[in-house]
């Protein structure tokens, strides 16, 4: 073969073998010619990027060569650089630390210094914020719990299934509460509660406890116990339902508040976890309307008894509880009131509180508040009652 064909068919061969695409994201681009690359020159990328070189869809220099604007930058990044994207390192930016849609430094360009930046939407506060819809602070952020925030209105999902004896006020009292609403910022959930006026007596028959899964009880700040008795959240999926409570108040750091019959719910040993976390089963009681006393346990101080200004001594007239155990000698329990009445003159607990141990990594206590009151729905129109079981609802979600 002569010597100029062998000279065209390398020429050829040169031709073909060399393209005009670069590594999309690589960190260098194949070709070199004028047009789409050098590290000076015109063209989409540079000596350390394609499409998406080092740091962004910009070469070294920028994507009409030379070392001023285009869409990237020598020191910029261009859309994506070396920044974070939506919720940027220290603001709340739709952009990076810097600017540009990603961009860490500024000139010109599409990655330029006027889009996105330190500014834009979300960031470590915004919606989304440091923790999110649920988690510690909420999703407005702040400091609280639930989906309410610090300003927004406290979450309190009513549950009233009485599966032993069924207290009337378990649904005569929910219009007492639902008169709170817009004076106190707190919105009541009665959506799986029993509504329909009930009798003194009769259990309830049929009930939906599908709300006690750990998605269900995340927009809640509070579960209250409304007058409940027996296996009270037990369905077919029984582990499930109790599993969520528990980890709303242990993991979550979300409150619960108890009335009354709350103590007559998981009698016998059904369910220790829950016993424990109350303080105590109800044991027996005097009639009810009977005329007895509350006052502070100790000259006891605290939040909800200032909140709601409890009387002391406080005379009235209610069903008496006394209890299995002594709450006043468990961990974590602070005892508010205690009581004795016409007929059972013995001093005892009858409204406490328990702040439960931090869980790990979690970022505040769960915390429950119960009281002995509520056996009729007239307890519920005593401004006396509703005052504190309304501060115990705030200190319980970390407003007070």
């Amino acid at each position: 073969m002569g010597t100029n064909v062998k000279l065209a068919l390398l020429s050829m061969a040169v031709a073909s073998g060399v393209g005009w695409y670069g590594c999309t994201g690589g960190t260098e681009v194949i070709n070199h010619p004028p047009g789409s690359g050098g590290s000076t020159g015109d063209g989409s990328g540079g000596t350390s990027g394609g499409s998406g070189g080092k740091s962004a869809s910009g070469g070294s220099v920028g994507s009409t060569g030379g070392s001023g604007s285009g869409s990237g930058g020598a020191a910029e990044t261009g859309s994506g650089g070396t920044s974070t994207g939506s919720g940027g390192a220290d603001g709340p930016g739709s952009g990076g630390s810097g600017s540009g849609t990603g961009g860490v430094a500024q000139t010109t360009g599409s990655g330029g210094s006027a889009t996105g930046g330190a500014t834009g939407s979300g960031g470590a506060k915004g919606s989304g914020g440091a923790t999110g819809t649920g988690a510690s602070t909420g999703t407005g952020g702040g400091t609280t719990t639930g989906t309410g925030g610090a300003s927004g209105p406290i979450n309190v999902l009513i549950w009233n299934n009485a599966l032993a004896y069924g207290h009337e006020a378990r649904v005569g009292a929910i219009t007492y509460f639902k008169m709170r609403e817009s004076t106190d910022n707190i919105v009541f959930d009665t959506k799986y509660a029993h509504t329909s006026p009930v009798q003194e007596s009769p259990s309830d028959t049929s009930f939906d406890a599908s709300v006690f899964t750990d998605a269900g009880l995340d927009k809640y700040d509070v579960v209250m116990f409304l007058d409940t008795t027996g296996t009270s959240i037990d369905d077919s999926m029984k582990t499930v339902r109790r599993q969520a409570l528990q980890d709303f108040i242990e993991k979550k750091g979300r409150g619960y508040v108890g009335t009354h019959s709350a103590t007559d719910t998981y009698q016998g040993g059904t369910w220790p976890w829950y016993v424990d976390f109350v303080g105590a089963n109800f044991q027996n009681h005097s009639a009810a309307d009977t005329s007895g006393t509350a006052q502070y346990f100790n000259m006891a101080t605290h939040p909800i008894l200032t909140a709601a200004k409890t009387p002391n001594p406080w005379n009235r007239k209610e069903e008496w509880y006394t209890l299995t155990r002594d709450v006043s000698k468990i961990s974590g329990i602070t005892v508010l009131l205690t009581c004795h009445d016409s007929q059972m003159t013995q001093e005892r607990p009858s409204a406490w509180v328990h702040e439960m141990p931090m869980a790990a990594g979690a970022t505040q206590a769960g915390r429950m508040f119960y009281t002995a009151f509520g056996h009729y729905t007239a307890a519920f129109k005593e401004a006396a009652v509703m005052d504190m079981l309304i501060a115990g609802i705030k200190w319980a979600a970390h407003r007070l």
